[in-house]
């Protein structure tokens, strides 16, 4: 879901679309990750060569998405016109692929869209040389995201053949084991010492009746037969 904010535009000017605004454009992949950074350095990207940002366009999307299908695609890139800028933290925020980031910029340039990436201070255009650039920085974004993913899967390998666990910790002693049943354990007592049948208490405590026979067990309680 894309947060567009438009900044009302100074005395004189009036709310049509012309050329010459800058926009800015933010992405995260997920809910818990922060736009703040991001959105820092591109103030202070704008604010050193001054630029007055005309909208901010903020993002929760997966690169992995193809950019037209996200709303970077569909709602920002339409409304670009010859002669306005779009500011980016870093070229990755277009897209995880080099296809996707190189198929983005095409369109940027078509649409006569200066690019300016303010990871390493850049500015793309619809020049060779910047097209160059854009090429070999998508392509080695890339290979980077490749090289930390296969250097991922290669230590969990060797720590799996040394006999390390990978993922969520072992649970090897009982007492240490929690279960939704814990906080009804009083009255479940209470219930097996009247007799309830295994098969009642499952219903009564909303489970089936193996977890409850499990409960049991693992807690000592027997049904009584009084």
């Amino acid at each position: 879901m894309a947060k567009i904010i438009q900044i009302t535009p100074k005395a004189g000017t009036t709310g049509a679309a012309t050329p010459g605004r800058v926009y800015a454009y933010l992405r995260v992949s997920t809910d818990t990750q922060e736009l703040g950074s991001q959105k820092i350095g591109i103030v202070d990207y704008a604010r050193q060569r001054g630029m007055r940002i005309f909208e901010w366009v903020e993002e929760t999307a997966s690169g992995a998405i193809d950019a037209s299908k996200r709303d970077l695609g569909l709602k920002l890139l339409p409304k670009l016109e010859p002669g306005d800028a779009l500011i980016i933290p870093e070229l990755s925020r277009l897209g995880r692929s080099t296809a996707d980031v190189l198929a983005t910029l095409k369109q940027l340039s078509e649409r006569q869209v200066k690019v300016h990436v303010v990871k390493g201070a850049m500015q793309l255009d619809d020049s060779i040389n910047s097209k160059i650039l854009a090429t070999v920085l998508g392509l080695a974004s890339e290979i980077e995201r490749e090289l930390i993913s296969q250097r991922s899967r290669e230590g969990q390998l060797r720590a799996r053949a040394s006999g390390k666990h990978i993922g969520r910790p072992r649970i090897e002693r009982d007492e240490d084991r929690r279960s939704k049943l814990d906080q009804h354990k009083d009255d479940i007592k209470r219930y097996a010492a009247r007799g309830i049948t295994k098969l009642n208490l499952a219903r009564i405590f909303s489970c089936d009746w193996a977890t409850m026979d499990l409960w049991l067990r693992r807690h000592g309680v027997t049904i009584s037969r009084n």
